[in-house]
């Protein structure tokens, strides 16, 4: 056999090989590219857009230990060091409030974004508005955002059904533009009408929860894509029984899926404390716990209800939104009413104890403060299953008087409390 005769066409066969394979792997590329196309210009003039998902816990821990998906920070805090704890999948400069960035993905997925290290008008920095997620996925991803840094992805398979399903229906966009109007202050009002006016925008906020948790529950449920599904689990910051539901039907789909898998087990304990949660209600009986002070003080409730008239036991988290933007409403209340016997035992569930400190630092609690973790016996005890979540104590009794007490719902309970004779009728 004449072995150089072969040679040709031996190269021929090898590169017509190469050419097909390079074929398809260009061809795979294309069908995972996406583009996003970002206007921000509503909140963001400049800085850098970020696009990420939390660090695995044990990578967390030596870069600081920021795991918290919505954790939220000062305008003062490091962003260096945010964005160690971060793993990040994509970046692009902010210009004139446009961003474009442009990659591949395996498989959607849901990420965050952060905008750093924007500045506003004479340069004063602004915070990295946090909770910001979607569906990165292939396709032409369209994020618009409004001046309230709420925004919109339109153009991507997934995040039509997992958010924009609910998201952009004609019931939520009204309630929307209503709660906008009623969130407002209005110039001259006095102070019963503005406790009219934030109860009304409080319940029209809790319809607004209502319609995503709906929404997000029938996709979680009853979707024919198990990776819709998913996706919509992974995302909900609404925890409720559903959930639970959700993620045992999704193991008949899917029983090989290693999230699945770990999360079956961490619902079914989450479903047993929440059954005990259900038995704290108002009228119940505390029980106390200790924990330990940032300095290393062992304290309980039992402690701080010594000399108290009340006692608000508070869970909350660095990472919790709504638990950080109560808290100047609660010092006004303990600088008020605190002198009368009213004291405040603050417990975090944050994991990393680098957030904790942080989280104090900015906030400067005057009460106090311990911590820390879900899986502490303080959690368990009161069935906290998710923050914010606070019990009014009668310090005497140990009694529950009421729970979840909100902006004026309780400055109400307090003045109620240490109303005195004089102020009655």
């Amino acid at each position: 056999m004449n072995y150089r005769c072969l040679i040709p066409a031996l190269t021929a066969l090898a590169l017509a090989a190469c050419a097909e394979t390079g074929d398809d792997a260009l061809g795979d590329i294309e069908s995972n590219r996406y583009t996003i196309t970002g206007d921000l210009s509503a909140v963001y003039e400049n800085g850098e857009f970020v696009v990420w998902t939390p660090l695995p816990k044990e990578d967390a821990a030596g870069a600081g230990g920021m795991t918290a998906a919505t954790s939220m920070s000062g305008a003062g805090n490091s962003e260096s060091s945010l964005r160690d704890g971060l793993n990040v999948v994509a970046e692009a400069p902010v210009v004139d409030g446009k961003v474009f960035l442009e990659g591949t993905v395996e498989t959607p997925r849901n990420v965050f974004f952060y905008v750093l290290n924007a500045t506003r008008d004479g340069g004063m920095r602004m915070a990295p508005v946090k909770g910001q997620s979607f569906v990165l996925e292939p396709g032409d991803l369209k994020l618009t955002m409004d001046g309230r840094a709420k925004f919109i992805v339109e153009g991507g398979h997934y995040n039509d059904i997992v958010v924009n399903s609910w998201r952009l229906s004609p019931e939520y966009l009204e309630q929307m533009e209503a709660y906008n109007r009623t969130v407002k202050s209005v110039e001259g009002e006095t102070e019963d009408e503005r406790r009219a006016r934030v109860d009304k925008s409080s319940e029209i906020f809790n319809g607004m929860l209502q319609l995503e948790n709906q929404g997000r529950q029938q996709v979680a449920l009853a979707h024919e894509d198990p990776l819709a599904r998913k996706l919509t689990i992974q995302s909900t910051w609404l925890r409720g029984p559903w959930i639970t539901d959700a993620v045992r039907r999704l193991a008949e789909i899917m029983p090989d899926d290693l999230w699945v898998i770990e999360n079956l087990a961490s619902e079914e304990a989450y479903a047993a404390n929440r059954a005990r949660a259900d038995t704290f209600a108002v009228g119940s009986q505390i029980e106390d716990f200790e924990a330990e002070t940032l300095d290393g003080e062992i304290v309980s409730v039992s402690g701080a209800r010594e000399g108290k008239d009340v006692v608000l036991v508070e869970f909350w988290a660095s990472w919790c939104g709504p638990c950080r933007a109560e808290i100047p409403h609660m010092k006004q209340a303990y600088t008020e009413h605190g002198p009368s016997g009213f004291e405040i035992f603050s417990f975090t569930v944050d994991d990393e104890r680098e957030d904790w400190v942080e989280a104090s630092e900015e906030e400067d609690l005057p009460w106090i403060n311990a911590g820390m973790g879900m899986d502490h016996p303080a959690t368990k005890a009161y069935g906290v299953t998710g923050v914010p979540a606070n019990f009014l104590v009668d310090a005497a009794s140990g009694e529950i008087v009421a729970k979840n007490l909100r902006g004026h719902k309780l400055d109400e309970a307090l003045e109620e409390r240490f109303a005195s004779p004089g102020d009655e009728g």
